[in-house]
């Protein structure tokens, strides 16, 4: 049986034609209000964008959700958990720096209007183990230990790619990001006994080159960034001790893009299917009959909010989404994605697949180009959804609804602010303008000159 998906694209000319505010009438009319009852703990579960990311949700996509739960009776907070160490300048591997981070990002209580739980401690060490029901790889994993407080989940998504994940849309929102690190460590089989980090190689052809350019190069910085001592560098050989190595990534970013580190080529086939997995597993948990789905189908990037830059998205918006199920809203947001021609100039655009349905997150996004499906495969595999939908476009709200209270028709600014506007002083200071323009409209509309010359820096 398909699965409802509603959906309101991007455009707006009305105050209820707001983005925010279509995704609260999509939030409606997917019925995800009657997820949770008056009083109950309702998170919104977000990626505050790694530091350096410009294409994270805004502040005020996350705020019209929460208020909209508040006008529900519901108690919103906005959380999440605790990241691997996946790169020697990562900016949300702990509780605090996530807080540093979000409030770089504009993402702080204020502008929520809730609180923010990071659920997995200051550094992922509050989880809980989770068993997953079905799964195509994993057994179990480890969620952030906090969001069992929660009585009912809104999964509030930047859909966009995933150089991992091929995409990064719901599954992805829950199945890596309510993952203490443990559970992102499983997901991602970074300490998985055979493809895990003790089975990754050192290229030394790649390591000796690296230690050419100036200190601190990359070899120093991957050793000093080893909180175990596990990498040694001496001359120009890079050591690995895997006695001392406790799987904790710190080398995974670094070391893989670089390609001084060299894993088993069968674990970048991992990612993909294992998030379902563990998303099957957190759900489970928090209850599948609890958790709701809206996703942002705008400014997809070619890979996700968890690396520390942006690039153009790959098609032009979208719009939002709604759904009750996980796979269909994802598998609604890819079709839809595909469906389009790439933005001029975009990473789909270089490589070749500017035409519609050219597979552009399988080419574009993932690093090893695992086919854009797995992730939706999986999810089926673990009974989480159908990639079969039904569409629904909605219809805005009432203007009312999303008024900057106190102000209403009733009740206008210059009513409010009567009193204070008597006691403003009105006084002009005359003449403030030539008797007649300087120029004329001729003058001024007349094209001035542009770029003289073309250079890098």
């Amino acid at each position: 049986m398909a699965s409802e998906v509603f959906y309101m694209n991007d455009r707006a000319n009305t105050l209820q034609e707001s983005i925010k505010f279509k995704a609260v009438k999509v939030f409606r009319d997917a019925g995800l209000g009657e997820l949770f009852s008056p009083g109950d703990w309702v998170g919104i579960k977000i990626h505050f964008g790694e530091y350096g990311c410009s294409m994270s949700l805004r502040p005020q996509y996350v705020r019209s959700i929460a208020d909209e739960i508040k006008r529900l009776g519901g108690k919103p907070v906005v959380v999440d958990c605790t990241t691997i160490v996946f790169n020697e300048f990562t900016s949300r591997a702990t509780a605090a720096d996530m807080l540093r981070t979000a409030t770089r990002h504009g993402l702080t209580e204020e502008t929520l209007g809730c609180p923010i739980w990071v659920c997995d401690g200051e550094y992922g060490e509050n989880q809980v183990k989770v068993d997953v029901p079905h799964g195509v790889f994993l057994k179990h994993s480890f969620m952030g230990k906090k969001l069992l407080d929660l009585d009912a989940m809104i999964v509030l998504t930047h859909f966009k790619g995933h150089p991992v994940g091929v995409f990064g849309g719901a599954l992805k929102n829950v199945g890596i990001g309510c993952g203490s690190k443990q559970g992102k460590l499983l997901t991602h089989c970074l300490n998985h006994p055979t493809y895990g980090v003790r089975a990754w190689t050192v290229n030394q052809q790649a390591a000796a080159g690296a230690t050419q350019a100036p200190h601190p190069n990359l070899i120093d910085r991957l050793a000093a960034n080893c909180p175990f001592d596990a990498l040694t560098v001496e001359g120009d050989t890079l050591t690995k001790d895997n006695d001392k190595c406790m799987q904790c990534a710190a080398c995974f970013g670094p070391g893989l893009f670089s390609g001084v580190l060299v894993p088993p080529p069968e674990l970048m086939l991992m990612f993909a299917a294992t998030i379902p997995d563990a998303f099957s597993a957190y759900v489970h948990a928090i209850g599948k009959d609890k958790v709701g789905y809206v996703s942002y189908g705008i400014d997809l990037s070619p890979w996700c909010d968890c690396v520390n830059f942006s690039d153009r998205p790959l098609v032009p918006n979208l719009g939002v989404f709604a759904s009750r199920d996980p796979v269909a809203i994802d598998m609604a947001c890819l079709q839809m994605a595909e469906s389009l021609s790439a933005m001029p100039g975009s990473k789909a655009d270089d490589f070749g697949f500017g035409e519609p349905d050219t597979e552009r997150f399988t080419n574009c996004s993932g690093m090893a180009q695992v086919s854009q499906w797995v992730q939706i495969n999986s999810a089926i595999y673990n009974g989480l959804g159908t990639s079969e939908y039904e569409l629904v476009t909605s219809e805005p709200a009432e203007e009312s609804d999303f008024w900057f209270k106190p102000y209403t028709p009733a009740n206008p600014w210059g009513k409010v602010n009567r009193e204070a506007m008597h006691g403003l002083d009105w006084t002009l200071e005359l003449p403030y303008s030539y008797d007649n323009l300087r120029m004329s409209f001729v003058e001024m509309s007349l094209r001035p000159k542009g770029m003289v010359a073309e250079r890098d820096l």
